[in-house]
């Protein structure tokens, strides 16, 4: 009982600052299924189970029931996944390694984050991940009152946002999925040592390498914007453009990885780091990461490259 009470307190907090933060929350709402899942690494299903009763009647009784629900089908699937990944209810079965389990983790995320939606859109009408155009409005008059230009490049920036949804939701699943994943394993290791059911490690960012068949699929996609015409398909076309943005971040990703193995490989000093971090920073250099992430893909840069004599 002594691990449950600050899990739950943790987690409330959590949800607490996702719900009244505007910005910060965001990260709260994402962190938000850490507790349970450090809980259920170090005391097994049935503990985490009890804590997961405590904070759904919690947030029932004192937030509403519907952060109630997106906890439940939102936020705690991904929480039992971590833990059960930990090795901790699968000591008869197969051992996944950390790329895979991680995989698993983002795979969760999203086919939860999809049945919540469709929850919320059966009982309430209302796509609870885009804002309401009345409220949108307001703070638009509010922040750009004086710059109508401003306010109608960010209303035709809103007016694509739903069409995006599909992109977005994976990149905030896969996200969520790697926090969670990630500090699981690193706070569990750290300051619980005694326990030996973490989730496994996974490799240093700077080895990240994705499948070069994603390089394949970015190609026929581009070949597909082509010829497809969003006038006559035009579903077919934003599906087109949501799959290439998904992809692009996945090069975008091995890119950066490519060019911190690079720094280590120079022996960058730290303030060196940072200032390549910083220039790194400027969407300037983003598609240049691209173009070496894909380089990468093809040619695995890693073995290429050669550091000193």
């Amino acid at each position: 009982m002594k691990k449950i009470i600050p899990c739950v307190a943790i987690t409330l907090s959590l949800i607490l600052a996702g719900s009244f933060l505007p910005v910060l929350g965001v990260v709260g709402l994402m962190l938000c299924p850490l507790p349970l899942s450090i809980l259920g690494c170090l005391e097994g299903h049935k503990t985490a189970s009890i804590a997961e009763l405590l904070i759904e009647a919690t947030l029932f009784l004192i937030l509403s029931p519907y952060m109630a629900v997106y906890f439940l089908i939102g936020c705690a699937p991904l929480s039992g996944v971590v833990f059960l990944l930990s090795r901790h209810d699968l000591k008869e079965t197969k051992k996944y390694s950390a790329p895979e389990s991680l995989l698993i983790c983002a795979g969760t995320s999203i086919a939860f984050k999809l049945i919540l939606l469709v929850v919320f859109w059966l009982f309430t009408g209302k796509n609870i991940l885009f804002p309401n155009a009345a409220q949108m409005n307001e703070v638009l008059r509010q922040l750009y009152g004086e710059s109508p230009e401003v306010v109608e490049a960010v209303r035709r920036v809103l007016a694509v946002f739903p069409y995006m949804m599909p992109a977005l939701l994976v990149i905030y699943s896969s996200v969520e999925a790697y926090l969670n994943y990630s500090l699981c394993h690193a706070i569990t290791k750290k300051y619980f040592p005694s326990c030996k059911n973490f989730p496994p490690e996974l490799p240093p960012f700077m080895m990240w390498r994705f499948p070069v068949s994603l390089l394949f699929v970015s190609v026929l996609s581009v070949l597909l914007r082509y010829a497809v015409n969003a006038d006559e398909w035009f579903e077919g076309a934003m599906f087109i453009i949501n799959l290439q943005i998904i992809i692009n971040i996945f090069m975008f990703i091995e890119g950066l990885a490519l060019a911190f193995w690079i720094m280590a490989g120079f022996k960058f000093r730290r303030a060196s780091k940072v200032f390549v971090c910083v220039l790194l920073s400027i969407p300037f250099f983003w598609p240049w990461l691209i173009v070496m992430g894909m380089c990468d893909m093809v040619f695995n840069m890693r073995e290429k490259i050669k550091f000193g004599a």
